[in-house]
């Protein structure tokens, strides 16, 4: 974390989940603050916590990014093929282009899937618009 939004952006994490965690329908669930704890309130205090305990929890993604040919950052095309090395393919986590907001295991199953399909040379299969759910005010009712 070497931009100083970053700091910024964990710290409101914390204070973002402290105010979530005080709300009234959490009370008969809610006990002491574990960590940071309740004694650690200054910009300072969090961002100490911050540097003393944050860690990836293993979910790394986006090192290999997926893209056009002529992207520069790309490191594999649409059908996970390493670009400019023959014979090689990258089939996990590490080709998302960006960072989803969830877990890792679903999106990686379905690239592994798409990866196959063109490994064994399927055809796509046809387009879809089948529904899916949106939550209703999703974009006011989320911070």
């Amino acid at each position: 974390m070497s931009h100083p939004d970053d700091w910024v952006d964990m710290r409101n994490c914390v204070r973002l989940t402290r105010e979530i965690f005080a709300q009234e329908a959490f009370d008969p669930f809610r006990g002491r603050e574990i960590q940071p704890g309740a004694d650690c309130q200054t910009d300072e205090q969090i961002d100490a916590f911050i540097r003393d305990k944050v860690e990836s929890a293993l979910h790394p993604s986006c090192t290999c990014k997926m893209g056009r040919v002529d992207d520069p950052m790309a490191v594999v095309d649409s059908e996970t093929r390493v670009i400019g090395v023959e014979g090689l393919r990258v089939v996990d986590s590490s080709i998302m282009p960006r960072i989803t907001n969830g877990n890792l295991n679903a999106p990686t199953v379905m690239i592994a899937e798409k990866a196959s399909d063109h490994i064994m040379g399927k055809p796509p299969l046809p387009a879809s618009n089948a529904p899916y759910y949106v939550p209703e005010n999703w974009q006011t009712h989320q911070r």
